[in-house]
């Protein structure tokens, strides 16, 4: 029986600027680049896909127009095993870490990061 998957696909700015903080930053793998410069990422089981967004017409709407910032009102949490490694490896990296590894009152350690394109991103701990 073939389990359900998700695949986020993202609409940046530039795609090689955002694949490097995917791969260098948190350790995505990317896969072969697609029409129109698609690349899909992946690290374990996540599935994430940058694409153009130049490339969506004015009035699709998850184009991010001048002045908006991407991904607004959604958290992206990506789950990882080795959660000290993940934030010892964001941290060397020198992109900026928006929320320091935390132990929230409610039992979940993470850290948050932003992208390049403004995604707001979760890292914590599998459960």
């Amino acid at each position: 029986m073939n389990r359900p998957r998700l695949c986020v696909e993202l609409f940046v700015a530039d795609i090689a600027t955002s694949k490097g903080f995917y791969t260098n930053v948190l350790e995505f793998v990317a896969g072969p680049q697609g029409h129109g410069g698609y690349t899909p990422l992946s690290l374990g089981d996540i599935h994430l896909s940058l694409n153009n967004n130049n490339s969506l017409p004015e009035d699709h709407p998850t184009k991010v127009l001048a002045g908006e910032r991407a991904g607004r009102g959604v958290e992206i949490v990506i789950e990882v095993e080795d959660l000290q490694s993940a934030y010892d490896r964001a941290r060397a990296s020198g992109w900026p870490i928006s929320g320091n590894l935390t132990t929230h009152p409610w039992g979940v350690t993470d850290f948050r990061i932003v992208d390049p394109d403004g995604y707001y991103l979760r890292l914590s701990k599998t459960r």
